[in-house]
């Protein structure tokens, strides 16, 4: 095939693959910073504990699934099955007042949302060239965090007068209409690479043995870790502790998260030229603990110092975000799909463990101080950084 145009083709792809990861994150961050306030209006903090840890059980034991049934049907069916799913999970929280029915819909949703995400990552990784790997890591996860700035706003907005959280889940499910029809137009006959047959003990086995490959792996759990203890804790804590209500807190977290907008672009392209991950995560990881030590000595209710000490937070987190994807997918390809899994495993390994940690140091040092141990969780990240070679 030409060259330009085969290279005309893979800047289709990638914008498609952009346009839907939009869209998908808009679907995941209207409800992302909710479901912790949702659940606490009839759950204890203990019961919704326990509910975000089956929700994260579920979603590991689907992971370590994925593999065996990409081999079998291919990545195209496997996304729009589970979008499908995702969809009338939705629907079903927005429709529904029946408490059991909403946790198992819940605990659904908790398992199948990152495999979605997952899905995506192989198609990126069919159309994406290494030497490129930095830029177009960095424009992907642009496009994703775009949403979380938009989105509290709107969540605020609606939440201010009333506590009508049936709208914001309906809204999450209409954003998987357009989402899916992306999907079915552009990726009906996408081939497939070779997956390989997993063994999973053999999977970890290697896992743990590829030294770089499992080091970054911890940085981005711990990544995941801090991400967890911020979306279940902080709207809680600004709300409880602070003060503020729904509507501000959805301006400090738009503000917050700017960041990732701003910077994963820029250090994605000189990760490409420099080819320094390492120092650039060692950095990041600095400034997450150093913002995050701050939290329990910020009493005063300013919406301005809330935003600046949470903004600061979330360039640090940018920085390890884009990163840890970068490093990672440079070593390893969209063939290996056990790696991936364990990779994107991540996020719902911290819903299994942040509970537990964030739970038994509440009841220590209660929730104020438990931010401290936070930002010595995320010194730990520097340590594995400096492993990388």
């Amino acid at each position: 095939m030409n060259p330009i145009v085969n290279k005309i083709k893979t800047l289709n792809v990638l914008l498609v693959i952009l346009v839907s990861v939009l869209l998908l994150s808009f679907h995941t961050y209207l409800v992302y910073f909710i479901n912790s306030s949702f659940l606490s209006g009839f759950l204890s903090s203990t019961q919704m504990a326990a509910v975000y840890i089956v929700g994260a059980i579920v979603n590991i034991a689907m992971f370590l699934l994925v593999p065996r049934y990409l081999r079998k049907r291919g990545n195209f069916k496997l996304i729009v099955m589970l979008t499908a799913i995702e969809m009338a999970v939705l629907f079903g929280i927005a429709s529904i007042t029946w408490a059991p029915a909403i946790l198992l819909f819940f605990i659904i949703q908790q398992g199948v949302s990152p495999i979605i995400f997952y899905c995506l990552d192989i198609f990126l990784e069919q159309s994406t060239e290494e030497n490129y790997m930095g830029s177009i890591r960095g424009m992907y996860l642009t496009m994703y965090n775009l949403s979380p700035i938009i989105t509290p706003v709107i969540v605020g907005l609606i939440l201010a007068t009333s506590t009508e959280y049936w709208k914001i889940y309906l809204m999450s499910a209409l954003f998987l209409i357009p989402f899916l029809l992306i999907i079915l137009l552009n990726f009906r006959k996408f081939k497939d690479p070779e997956y390989p047959k997993i063994d999973i003990q053999k999977t970890i086995t290697h896992f743990l043995n590829s030294k770089n490959v499992y080091d970054v792996f911890i940085d981005h759990f711990l990544l995941s870790i801090f991400y967890c203890w911020m979306v279940i804790y902080m709207p809680i804590y600004l709300i409880q502790s602070i003060g503020f209500n729904w509507e501000q807190v959805g301006i400090i977290l738009s503000i917050a998260l700017l960041p990732f907008v701003i910077f994963q672009i820029p250090i994605g392209k000189i990760e490409d030229i420099k080819h320094d991950e390492k120092m650039v995560l060692i950095f990041g990881f600095l400034i997450m603990a150093f913002s995050v030590a701050l939290i329990p000595f910020i009493t005063e209710k300013s919406l301005v110092l809330w935003s600046v000490i949470l903004f600061i937070s979330r360039i640090g987190a940018s920085i390890v975000e884009v990163s840890t994807e970068t490093y990672f997918f440079k070593h390893v390809k969209s063939t290996n799909a056990g790696y991936i899994s364990l990779f994107r495993m991540t996020k719902n390994m911290s819903f299994l463990i942040v509970p537990i940690i964030a739970g038994i140091t509440t009841y220590i040092v209660g929730m104020e101080y438990s931010w401290i141990v936070l930002a010595i969780i995320m010194l730990v990240g520097v340590r594995y950084t400096t492993k990388l070679s």
